[in-house]
């Protein structure tokens, strides 16, 4: 009987785990709308299409259009990131 409650509270906290997974979902920006202008590569592009997600999310929560908001992109790379954020919030009003 103590096998049984212990298979039945492993599962019971299988469960509670599964439900504090982060749910939330971003636009999908796979698509030709966040392809890269073709004057940007490598790492522009990344930050480019990192941008374009976090502003498509942004206004798909009607936020503010605010790229500063988001953190942790290298200064380097910000009129990049800027540029895709601002495409992706202007696509998705």
């Amino acid at each position: 009987m103590r096998m049984a409650l212990i298979a039945s509270g492993s599962a019971t906290l299988a469960l509670l785990l599964v439900g504090c997974m982060e749910t939330t979902s971003s636009p999908d920006v796979t698509g030709s709308s966040s392809a890269c202008p073709s004057d940007l590569g490598g790492n522009e592009c990344e930050y480019y299409q990192d941008g374009y997600r976090l502003g498509a999310n942004d206004a798909s929560m009607n936020m503010s259009m605010a790229y500063e908001r988001h953190e942790g992109y290298d200064s380097t790379f910000e009129p990049y990131f800027a540029r895709g954020y601002n495409a992706g919030w202007s696509a998705n009003q």
